[in-house]
């Protein structure tokens, strides 16, 4: 047993750790016995890496601060700095995405949840962030559009597809990064999507949060409509659009104008962190959400008339569904 789980073990007196899957950081999450809760969590993080500014267990913990009198986030129990590792409230293994999957007929209740947490991060949580604070102070920029992207070329293109992307979509790129960099003033969850938000009742409880940041106030919409992880029907997309429209105030002209930028770029960013997990992680169940999030790709360009994005896309549709046909055996 590693000898810092061993540690915060018997300082917390817990018992039978279990590992669970987790997201795609490199957090370790266990399941343990628990003397007055029954059961918690022991969230385990992984060293900062050198040369790298923001530490994602410091930052949960203010974040955590932050959100909790404002939207449902887990309960910190105790944390160690030494050992790098938190108890946290057990929430239970119900994803939204689970959830919906079993109850198909809450959607539209479900839906209407994330509207109205997607208006509290655009509103109340904006406003009310301290204009100091680490998570107003980092944005998405032009330098952390051209890291994502430069993350998709060599994780989703070269080594997933084996084959570099076309120079257009480059100068695309660098034109969506120029257009949505003076946007970011709204504070982002910036990973928001079905996997990250728990169903605890009748409650939604939102998930890995460490990374919140100011972005465009289409980015966490873009994220969670076309979700790499689940396709919403058109009538909860419209709860969900609406929603944040009618909290920003906009038309539905400029909501799209932006919302398509948004939703490439994320898009993308998706794909290259879909690429590494099956090509360097072997995780077989982020399979699935290459060939959605292509579809959702496809939708844009069909959105914006960019003629030979959709041709490319349907392409890297094809040449997904090949690949992962030839993978299925080793993932």
């Amino acid at each position: 047993m590693e000898p810092r789980l061993q540690a915060v073990l018997e300082r917390w007196d817990c018992r039978d750790p279990r590992p669970i899957k987790g997201d795609a950081g490199n957090r370790q999450y266990l399941r343990v016995d628990h003397p007055q809760l029954g059961t918690a969590m022991i969230v385990l993080y992984a060293p900062v890496e050198p040369g790298k500014t923001d530490d994602a267990y410091y930052d949960y913990r203010a974040l955590q601060a932050y959100l909790d009198p404002v939207v449902r986030v887990a309960t910190i129990i105790h944390f160690s700095d030494e050992e790098r590792a938190m108890l946290m409230e057990d929430l239970g293994d119900t994803t939204l995405e689970e959830h919906m999957t079993l109850h198909p007929e809450e959607e539209l209740r479900w839906a209407g949840e994330v509207a109205e947490q997607l208006a509290t991060w655009l509103g109340l949580l904006t406003e009310g962030a301290p204009p100091r604070a680490f998570f107003m102070l980092r944005k998405f920029d032009q330098a952390k559009f051209a890291f994502e992207w430069e993350y998709c070329r060599q994780n989703f293109f070269q080594d997933f597809l084996q084959k570099d992307p076309p120079r257009w979509l480059d100068r695309m790129m660098e034109e969506v990064h120029a257009s949505l960099d003076p946007r970011a003033r709204f504070l982002a969850h910036r990973d928001y999507h079905v996997r990250n938000l728990m169903v605890q009742g009748d409650r939604l409880v939102t998930m890995d949060f460490q990374d919140a940041r100011k972005g465009a106030a289409t980015y966490d919409l873009a994220s969670i409509l076309f979700d790499g992880y689940w396709d919403w029907s058109p009538e909860a997309g419209a709860i969900l659009l609406n929603r944040v429209r009618e909290e920003l105030g906009w038309s539905e002209t400029l909501l799209w104008e932006e919302l398509s930028l948004s939703a490439i770029q994320r898009n993308l960013k998706a794909l290259g962190t879909f690429g590494h997990q099956l090509v360097h992680k072997k995780q077989a169940h982020f399979a699935s959400a290459i060939p959605r999030t292509l579809r959702h790709l496809i939708e844009q360009f069909q959105r914006v008339k960019h003629g030979e994005g959709v041709l490319a896309s349907e392409n890297w549709l094809r040449l997904t569904e090949n690949r992962l046909l030839k993978c299925s055996g080793i993932l």
